[in-house]
């Protein structure tokens, strides 16, 4: 769990964390963004490209953070407008009190289709075959205190690994794989762009993320949201109106243009097309419903991840 403070003093570190370039554009009002490099978050590289944001008045300017816990945080502190995030992390910041508001849907995870996309990886020589060799290892996670952290405590348990056997260490997806053919750490959550572009190294073990579709009625759920700055949101209601519906564009837009996501990835990533081709790709929500995320704050209270009872209709701001 994260205090306000926490937040405030994270934002200050995760304003100067860019990995990507950003793309900056002279028309418009800009909106200063931020995601995690995977295909799950990346939402706001594709914005530009999909033209839905200039269509209303603005330009994005991307930048990408090690977790989506920075992500929040760097809204929180006012270095950043919105971006993409996951429940968790930000469900603990709204309930520290940070200024922020959850606006929109972001990258879905369906069972099972989805499954291939977020595996927990081990190297392909490993002794681990089964979930249950993960006792006494170490675990790498995008983030200690997010969904993914929520989605391996209720899948180890259902896997006969009790949580207080294993050791999660929190490191940025992209170095997840290394750390792994080092020896660094035993295994890790991997997901797309890296599963496929570490085939041949990495095999899978198990689907972390199907302990929580197992609890949706339509066996799906955002891994990813939408969240805003508060005071920049109520500010202009009509500007935050036409920002959500830009959001929601750019979703449609990417849900059917994987050709020019993909060279935005391969680009942006500085990753080797042939490498990660033909791998899995996201649906992105184009609505946000209290059904996309109800599984997941169910799972996280269980695991005690939240300070207080969360009420799921109450997170969801509409303009």
């Amino acid at each position: 769990m994260y205090s306000r403070s926490a937040f405030l003093a994270a934002a200050g570190a995760a304003a100067g964390a860019a990995a990507l370039p950003r793309r900056a554009c002279a028309q418009s009002e800009q909106i200063r963004a931020a995601g995690v490099f995977s295909d799950l978050f990346a939402e706001p590289f594709y914005a530009n490209a999909a033209g839905a944001f200039a269509k209303h008045g603005f330009a994005i300017d991307a930048t990408s953070l090690n977790n989506a816990g920075a992500v929040v945080a760097a809204i929180g502190g006012g270095s950043l407008d919105m971006g993409t995030g996951d429940l968790v992390s930000g469900i603990n910041a709204i309930i520290a009190g940070v200024p922020i508001v959850l606006i929109a849907g972001g990258g879905l995870y369906r069972s099972p289709v989805d499954a291939p996309s977020a595996i927990i990886g081990v190297a392909q020589d490993s002794p681990i075959h089964t979930p249950a060799d993960l006792i006494g290892k170490a675990i790498g996670v995008p983030t200690l205190v997010g969904l993914t952290t929520a989605s391996l405590r209720a899948w180890l348990p259902e896997h006969g690994v009790p949580l207080a056997s294993v050791k999660l260490v929190e490191l940025p997806a992209s170095a997840s794989v290394p750390a792994i053919e080092r020896g660094t750490i035993d295994a890790a959550l991997v997901s797309e762009p890296f599963v496929t572009e570490s085939k041949g190294l990495v095999r899978g073990v198990g689907f972390p993320y199907d302990a929580i579709a197992e609890r949706a009625p339509s066996k799906q759920f955002c891994v990813s949201v939408w969240y805003a700055s508060k005071p920049w949101f109520e500010a202009d209601r009509d500007r935050a109106h036409r920002a959500v519906q830009a959001i929601y564009e750019t979703a449609a837009w990417a849900n059917t243009h994987h050709d020019d996501t993909f060279d935005i990835l391969v680009k942006n990533g500085h990753l080797d097309a042939d490498k990660i081709r033909g791998m899995l790709r996201v649906q992105f929500a184009t609505s946000l419903t209290p059904d996309s995320i109800a599984p997941v704050v169910a799972v996280a209270e269980a695991a005690k991840l939240f300070s207080k009872p969360v009420d799921v209709n109450a997170l969801i701001t509409s303009v």
